[in-house]
């Protein structure tokens, strides 16, 4: 298995990568194409997936069947303001019941108090300033890869298996400069409730240091993801803050090819960092990273190869490949962990209907020796982990009505 890795590891870093099916998951735009006041219509966004993940280290392997769709209401009551109302539904194949509370990433099973389905109510108001240049959303924001996090702070697994984003999103983009700052309020909690309240608030911005159809573009992201668990109005017994916090900052730069069958080639290089601001939820207080990746895009095809190098950092939404405490091992910390990782994928758009697409991605895993809860000594050596999966998206709408609205 090493000697397999190690072979498509080889082939896959010289074609440079940068895998973007994730970018189909979700057909919903802030920026419409055209001006639809008065227009009330119906959208059936859904994605259907099959994602089977052979891990080895760090994480626990496991199979994803299922789908999720979201019908809703939009209703465009200005040409500046979008209202939308609609529900979010989850379905695995297979499950006869589902745990109760918010997903915020693959959910386990606690309890007997399951429900047959897993459904959320889907709200959103988003109200866009003249110019088009500042967009405030409320309620069920624009969330998941639309925020463009790079992948060690963000896993795009969690668009197939979290629950819509909520809360309220500022967006703002511009010739030099685009920003999304948002807070995600991921469980709410009464008086005296008996259990915590968590939130994420985050900024993923990027600086253009020169517009990014010229041939040769540079751009600087800055971002900041925080989870806060704590709560105000609890009891005593049930109060507690944890806080905990990443950062990136880095630079990038895409050669607009645009010869034939090559697209696009990109290079991207980032320092992430963590730290536990508060409480002592984790085993691990600070830590870093560097990140470094190539990309191509092929046509309809992607491939990304790249490194991480991690010393006690640990992702807050990102995967635990790309950190250094393992879900497998008791929470173990690894002091001085490297990840070699390689990504081919295929993502073709049915017109405005959807798009179907193929992932396989490999893990080289080195985390070298750490230390479990318990104080052993793990790990050492080298593993490979495989993730595989093949996606639909079919996003139909219809004009339901077309309003005259008053000048």
């Amino acid at each position: 298995m090493k000697k397999k890795a190690t072979i498509l590891l080889s082939l896959l870093l010289p074609l440079c990568a940068f895998a973007q099916i994730e970018n189909d998951f979700d057909a919903t735009s802030p920026w419409p194409s055209d001006d639809r006041k008065g227009r009330l219509e119906l959208y059936a966004d859904n994605l259907f997936f099959f994602q089977n993940n052979e891990f080895k280290t760090m994480a626990d392997g496991y199979s994803l069947p299922g789908l999720w769709i979201r019908p809703r209401l939009v209703y465009y009551p200005l040409e500046n303001l979008k209202i939308e109302a609609g529900a979010h539904l989850l379905f695995y194949n297979g499950a006869v019941r589902y745990p109760a509370g918010t997903y915020s990433d693959f959910p386990g099973y606690d309890g007997d108090d399951g429900k047959k389905m897993h459904a959320r109510p889907f709200f959103r108001a988003h109200l866009a300033s003249k110019d088009d240049k500042l967009h405030i959303v409320f309620g069920n924001i624009y969330g998941g890869s639309f925020h463009r996090l790079i992948e060690p702070l963000y896993n795009p697994e969690q668009n197939l298996t979290a629950d819509p984003e909520n809360g309220l999103q500022a967006l703002f983009r511009s010739a030099h400069f685009d920003a999304d700052a948002w807070v995600d309020w991921k469980d709410f909690i009464f008086k005296d409730d008996d259990h915590q309240e968590r939130f994420v608030v985050a900024l993923s911005s990027d600086i253009k240091l020169n517009a990014p159809q010229n041939s040769l573009h540079w751009h600087i992201p800055l971002q900041i993801v925080g989870q806060h668990i704590g709560g105000e109005v609890q009891a005593d017994e049930h109060h507690g803050i944890s806080s905990i916090a990443n950062v990136a900052a880095g630079i990038g730069v895409t050669w607009n090819a645009r010869r034939g069958v090559l697209k696009s080639i990109s290079a991207e290089s980032h320092f992430v960092g963590y730290k536990q601001l508060s409480g002592s939820s984790l085993p691990i207080n600070d830590g870093y990273g560097w990140h470094n990746a190539v990309s191509a895009r092929l046509g309809d095809f992607f491939v990304k190869a790249g490194h991480m190098n991690s010393r006690k950092f640990v992702s807050i939404l990102g995967s635990p490949f790309f950190g250094s405490l393992s879900e497998t091992d008791g929470q173990a910390v690894f002091r001085h962990s490297q990840l070699l990782y390689g990504k081919a994928e295929y993502s073709k758009r049915l017109k405005r209907v959807g798009a179907i697409g193929i992932n396989l991605t490999l893990y080289q895993s080195f985390p070298g020796s750490g230390i479990d809860a318990a104080g052993e000594t793990v790990g050492g050596g080298s593993q490979a982990s495989i993730q595989a999966g093949v996606y639909l998206r079919i996003n139909p709408s219809l004009l339901l009505h077309k309003f005259e609205m008053s000048k």
